[in-house]
């Protein structure tokens, strides 16, 4: 429930700090009717606006936070189908995650210590299908990936005489 509650406040904002008194009234109404704070007090305000259609299904995406790189995040990037995100960083690791719910999926695509980047990972993309991921570093090279299975796919692309900060799929 006190998830719920930073969730609410986070979304309406600018509507309580506008009318602070009238909380219930102004946002209550709005907030997801499937959310726990929604279930448990909707039911002790029965003169409350009710939403009909348009309300939120789900808390909006920008609440929520993704954690597990150990360092610096330097580039994300959505899917096209916007489903992932895919986040570079600067703990040489390269990860997906679930857009609606902020879980990671699978595992950190760690062959930029064990078969790929020796550095930083600066710029993350994906393949206009969503299929494929490419990431490039501060060790001068870009990989590409399977965005499902994490894999790496084929040799590095090197040749690169400095860092590589921008990637993107034609």
């Amino acid at each position: 429930l006190a998830m719920d509650g930073g969730k609410f406040l986070q979304c309406f904002t600018t509507a309580i700090s506008c009318s602070t008194p009238h909380l219930y009234l102004s946002a209550l109404p709005f907030a997801p009717s499937t959310s726990l704070l929604s279930r448990q007090l909707m039911t002790k305000f029965s003169h409350l606006v009710h939403v009909a259609q348009g309300g939120l299904q789900d808390w909006p995406a920008v609440q929520l936070a993704l954690h597990g790189h150990t360092d610096d995040v330097t580039s994300v990037a959505f899917s096209p189908d916007g489903n992932r995100i895919v986040s570079g960083s600067s703990d040489k690791t390269v990860r997906v995650w679930d857009a609606k719910s902020g879980n990671q999926i699978g595992s950190p695509l760690k062959g930029h210590t064990d078969h790929g980047h020796t550095s930083n990972v600066t710029s993350v993309a994906f393949s206009p299908d969503g299929n494929r991921i490419v990431s490039g570093s501060e060790d001068k090279t870009l990989r590409v990936w399977d965005a499902k299975s994490g894999d790496q796919i084929g040799s590095p692309l090197k040749g690169h005489t400095q860092d590589a900060h921008s990637v993107a799929f034609s």
